[in-house]
């Protein structure tokens, strides 16, 4: 049974909050009544309520109620509404979260990957913050960038997943890992002349992972403002992507594409167990990321020093799904092959072919996320030729068959 929704529009201390419930199918109805408190309505939170929803969908039951902004948790109810449940993204008021949770009528799930300390009990849904660092680290040192960085936009003393997992990739690296944290509760409140600051401090050149999309856009402004090439000197990666913001700032913003719809699927889920009074696991639900990167121009370095290396990952990216060769990169740039791969594994750290076929396991994600195609045709237009060398290719590099890796990260 399929819920239908109709949306209401309400206003909570000034800020706009929507309320969607289902229509009653008759009157006198036990509803439950489930909270999504989110920060804001980027494509992060949307995709978040998705997830929700679609598990919504499974219990006909359930009236939603979602609203964005900062605050207590008394901001996710209306008037007179007593909740069943709330899965929160906000916990910027940890006593408040506290009374709600020692009363214990509303259960509660958190999303975030940011936790109080106070809050560290608190029944979690998390990605794997440490794999997106990874995939996001690696991609910055196969630019040749031997300096990392992480830009947080929270309060410092918070338990940050996406600071830990960052800073223990580089020290897995051997490489420096600076950390920018100045206190503001959000990207709105940070700002500008103090990332102007710590930009310009920074040794140069240094790769970037910032908080999400919003931080990206402000460091790659004050990156700007201090004159500082972008990404020639520094390159900056969000940790999720937003599309629409990504693109609308020059240069445009790369990002870590995050499975926003499952953590909102098994946050409700968790949830649902909750309030049906089943005990609750004591570690956090834990969801893999899929690995895929956007690469737009903010971390692009085919600009770069060493211009013949990054002219070949640049003809490695546009050309890998098609016949290429390393002595046909090489024959392009009108260098040797000897010295493209000397030169190359200088800067990145690893060989041609393994750039090549890099770029192919990543267009082969792309296609089994977005299509319901046969792993032949997949393995076809990634460039792979069969599906059993992809199944070599991707369960030596992912740790995953083509088919487990569908099966975990795919959303249709």
């Amino acid at each position: 049974m399929k819920m239908a929704f109709t949306l209401r529009i309400r206003a909570y201390g000034g800020k706009l909050a929507f309320l969607m419930a289902e229509k009653a199918s008759s009157r006198g109805r036990s509803y439950t009544r489930v909270a999504i408190q989110l920060r804001d309505f980027s494509e992060w939170c949307r995709q978040v309520i998705r997830g929700v929803q679609r598990f919504a969908h499974e219990r006909p039951d359930w009236r939603l109620y979602v609203d964005a902004g900062h605050g207590a948790p008394s901001r996710a109810l209306g008037e007179g509404v007593v909740l069943d449940g709330i899965v929160t993204g906000v916990l910027d008021d940890a006593r408040a979260w506290k009374r709600v949770l020692r009363a214990g009528r509303t259960k509660v799930v958190a999303f975030t990957a940011v936790v109080p300390t106070e809050l560290d009990a608190l029944p979690r849904v998390r990605i794997d913050d440490a794999k997106v660092a990874a995939a996001i680290g690696r991609h910055l040192l196969a630019g040749g960038f031997r300096r990392l960085a992480y830009c947080a936009a929270h309060m410092p003393g918070m338990d940050d997943g996406r600071l830990r997992g960052m800073c223990a990739f580089a020290e897995s690296q051997g490489v420096p890992c600076d950390v920018y944290q100045h206190g503001a509760k959000s990207s709105l409140d940070m700002p500008l002349h103090a990332l102007v600051r710590w930009v310009k401090k920074l040794p140069k050149p240094v790769g970037i992972a910032t908080w999400n999309m919003s931080v990206a856009r402000s460091i790659v402004e004050a990156c700007q403002r201090a004159g500082v090439a972008v990404p020639e000197q520094v390159a900056v990666v969000a940790w999720d992507d937003d599309p629409m913001l990504a693109e609308t700032l020059e240069p445009t913003l790369s990002a870590n594409v995050l499975p926003a719809e499952q953590l909102g699927y098994e946050a409700a889920k968790r949830l649902d167990l909750l309030m049906r009074g089943q005990p609750s696991p004591t570690l956090a639900t834990v969801i893999e990321p899929s690995g895929v990167l956007r690469v737009r121009q903010s971390s692009d370095v085919s600009t770069l020093e060493d211009r013949d290396v990054h002219l070949a990952m640049q003809y490695i990216r546009e050309h890998g799904t098609e016949p290429l060769s390393v002595p046909k990169v090489a024959k392009v740039l009108g260098i040797s092959r000897r010295k493209l791969e000397q030169h190359f594994a200088r800067v990145t750290g690893h060989t041609p072919y393994d750039a090549i076929v890099r770029v192919r396991l990543d267009r082969a994600k792309q296609l089994l996320l977005e299509t319901d195609w046969a792993l032949e045709r997949v393995a076809d237009r990634a460039g792979m030729g069969t599906a059993q060398t992809l199944r070599r290719l991707m369960t030596a590099e992912e740790g995953f068959t083509p088919a487990e890796y569908r099966r975990r990260f795919s959303t249709t």
